[in-house]
């Protein structure tokens, strides 16, 4: 028996149906839907969980351990209070766009040349025409809950299997459901789609006078990415990280700090911002004509004081991994 995975045409819920089916009701509306269009199917796809608790642990405690000020026996202090693992819906769709355009480009006239340049530089408007003719893939973050970090986080499609009930509840996960259908979909990524033409028509165009397009779907199925949330302890203070447990790699995560982490930063930024405000006196009081000195010293000082405690606040949370990119 071949069991397909698709998404409920009526809310989206994820459904198991055999080939042979030609209708199918929904658990979670109830609703009975006719299957014999084929484009009323929407292929549904998971990524299996690869890390176990053990394994993710692992992998977060390598990825803080990057990062200076941590302590070193991280891998024997940290310990999670809290782990949740949930499936989020993403869209992978593949849209090829040919879109032709009409406008009026700048263009500059130069005249009463100069030396090494001209007195006079004057603009004028002139015809131009193209077409910008590209295939894309689009990936659409399709959950309720809005997360911003899993938004932006570049998810991996390799590995897909078609999507079953039983292995997330296996792994005792919740699944997500997707807020979008198929149509919804479509339109999303082909919004996209255009947005980036019209970009690449700014460049060119200093007017935009006539649009004409064609966009077609070559491509789409639903996805749904494993991931880990996590609560855990160093010491007395509490932190978070989100990990993706089809890859193992950090989403985001807070990073523990020894103090003495953050006394050299603030002995670092003091004795920068002292430096700075001397630069400011000198220049001010023009103190043995060291005037251009103090405000060299000024800026210098006020620079690396400003980045010495951008880097240590933001060294609380880790931004997402990039070493490990999809290929």
């Amino acid at each position: 028996m071949t069991v397909k995975s698709i998404m409920c045409p009526n809310c989206s819920a994820p459904l198991e149906m055999e080939a042979t089916q030609s209708h199918v009701t929904c658990p979670y509306c109830e609703v009975t839907s006719e299957l014999k269009k084929v484009s009323e199917l929407i292929e549904h796809y998971m990524l299996p969980v690869s890390y176990d608790v053990s394994q993710i642990r692992t992998e977060l405690v390598g990825d803080i351990l990057k990062h200076p000020g941590v302590p070193e026996d991280l891998h024997k202090s940290l310990e999670f209070t809290k782990i949740d693992l949930k499936f989020y819906p993403y869209f992978i769709v593949t849209v090829h766009l040919r879109t032709e355009y009409k406008g009026n480009g700048e263009y500059a006239t130069f005249s009463s040349r100069y030396k090494s340049g001209y007195r006079h530089i004057s603009t004028h408007l002139k015809p131009e025409q193209g077409v910008f003719d590209d295939t894309r893939e689009f990936i659409i973050y399709s959950s309720e809950d809005v997360i911003n970090d899993l938004i932006n986080f570049e998810i991996s499609t390799r590995g897909k299997r078609y999507f079953q009930a039983l292995e997330a509840e296996k792994v005792k996960a919740d699944v997500n459901k997707s807020i979008f259908n198929l149509e919804q979909a479509k339109e999303e990524a082909i919004g996209n789609m255009r947005d980036i033409h019209k970009g690449l028509m700014m460049k060119e165009l200093a007017q935009i006078l006539e649009v004409k397009d064609e966009p077609k779907v070559e491509g789409v199925y639903l996805l749904h990415i494993p991931f880990y949330f996590l609560e855990f302890k160093v010491g007395k203070k509490e932190y978070k990280a989100t990990m993706d447990a089809a890859t193992g790699r950090t989403v985001i995560t807070q990073v523990p700090r020894e103090t003495s982490y953050w006394i050299q930063v603030g002995v670092l930024t003091t004795l920068f911002g002292a430096i700075g405000l001397a630069g400011i006196y000198f220049a001010v009081n023009n103190v043995l004509e060291t005037g251009y000195f103090g405000i060299f010293g000024a800026i210098a000082g006020l620079v690396y004081a400003a980045r010495t405690l951008q880097l240590g606040m933001k060294s609380r949370y880790s931004e997402t991994q990039r070493s490990k990119r999809r290929k």
